[in-house]
C-alpha cells in the first residue's frame, strides 16, 4: 500500500498499540497483585531504577539515609509506579536536566520525593494530574499518574505533587513504614 492507505495502516498500528497498552493499565488498575506482599528495601529499589530507567543524558541523584526503614508490599507494583514516576521525571527535563530522588524516614512511613528541573506542572493542571484520564502527551494514555496513585494508596500510602519555588515538580510518596 502506498501514500494514504499506508498512513492509515500506520495509525491504526499506533492507536491500537495504545489501546492495548491502556487495556493492560486498565488491567492492573486498583487491584495490587495476588500473593503474600514482602518486605521491600526502598533505597536498593530506587537506586536500580535511577540506574536502569533515566536516559544518560539525564543527571540521576539519589539521596538516602543508610537507616532507611523497609516497607512491606507488592515489589513488581511500587517498582513499576516509581518508575513511572522517574519516567515522567526524564520527560520533564526534556533528557538534559537532572532527577533528584529523595528519601527519608518521616513520622512512621518512608518518604520517596521526585525532583526534576524540568518546566513544571501548570498550576491549572495541578489538581487534575492524578485523574485517570489526565495527560498532556500527544501518546499518553494519562493513566499513568492514576496507577501510581492506585498503587500507593493500596499500600496504605499517599502522593501529592507540587512546584518547587527553584522550579521543576517534584511528586512525594509516603508509604508506611515496617516489614
Amino acid at each position: 500500500a502506498e501514500g494514504p492507505a499506508r498512513e492509515a495502516v500506520e495509525v491504526i498500528e499506533a492507536e491500537s498499540g495504545r489501546l492495548e497498552e491502556m487495556a493492560r493499565s486498565f488491567a492492573q488498575f486498583g487491584r495490587l497483585p495476588e500473593g503474600p506482599a514482602s518486605e521491600i528495601d526502598v533505597r536498593e529499589m530506587m537506586d536500580y531504577l535511577v540506574r536502569t530507567h533515566l536516559p544518560p543524558g539525564v543527571q540521576a541523584r539519589l539521596k538516602a539515609p543508610v537507616d532507611l526503614p523497609a516497607v512491606t508490599g507488592h515489589h513488581d507494583a511500587l517498582s513499576r509506579a516509581f518508575a513511572n514516576l522517574l519516567l515522567n521525571a526524564a520527560d520533564a527535563v526534556d533528557g538534559e536536566g537532572a532527577v533528584t530522588v529523595v528519601l527519608r524516614a518521616v513520622e512512621g512511613q518512608v518518604e520517596v520525593r521526585v525532583l526534576d528541573t524540568g518546566p513544571g506542572i501548570p498550576a491549572e493542571n495541578l489538581a487534575s494530574i492524578w485523574e485517570p484520564d489526565f495527560t498532556t502527551k500527544a501518546r499518553g494514555t494519562g493513566l499513568g499518574l492514576a496507577l501510581v496513585r492506585q498503587t500507593v494508596q493500596a499500600h496504605g500510602g499517599s502522593v501529592a505533587a507540587r512546584n518547587r519555588p527553584e522550579g521543576g515538580a517534584e511528586i512525594a510518596v509516603r508509604l508506611p513504614a515496617g516489614a
